[in-house]
């Protein structure tokens, strides 16, 4: 949660399955209260057209972090997506802590879009952790 007026919110860019959550707006409705104004929501067509360029680029304008929402393993509407995303973003991590970058600023979540009090409780965890590691 929000530590104080002044307190760091951090600044995250959410790109989120068309598949499995095909409204940004129903994915705003799933963010903690206090951070909706510091995330923009981005849909892509799948999370495999998720690639590392645009994390670098968020980070270049100015997002502290990358959270990257997606099908269930076994339900991407194109079969493989998620688990492509999956070894990309992890490699991905990898550079990242090798650069000296903190590599929990890209976040995925994989989820059933059928609970959300779970992709909820998802994206706070995300933030919260987030904010733990700071501004960028």
């Amino acid at each position: 949660m929000l530590r104080g007026a002044d307190s760091f919110v951090p600044k995250v860019a959410l790109f989120h399955c068309r598949w499995c959550l095909p409204e940004s707006d129903a994915v705003k409705n799933l963010l903690p209260e206090h951070y909706e104004s510091a995330v923009s929501t981005i849909k892509i067509n799948c999370t495999a057209r998720m690639e590392g360029e645009l994390a670098i680029k968020a980070f270049g304008q100015g997002f502290d972090g990358v959270l990257v929402i997606g099908c269930e393993d076994g339900e991407c509407h194109y079969e493989s997506g998620n688990r492509q995303a999956f070894n990309r973003l992890g490699m991905l991590r990898r550079m990242l802590e090798f650069a000296g970058i903190y590599p929990e600023r890209i976040g995925t979540i994989w989820v059933s879009p059928y609970d959300p009090a779970s992709i909820k409780a998802q994206i706070g965890e995300y933030i919260e952790k987030l904010n733990g590691v700071g501004p960028f």
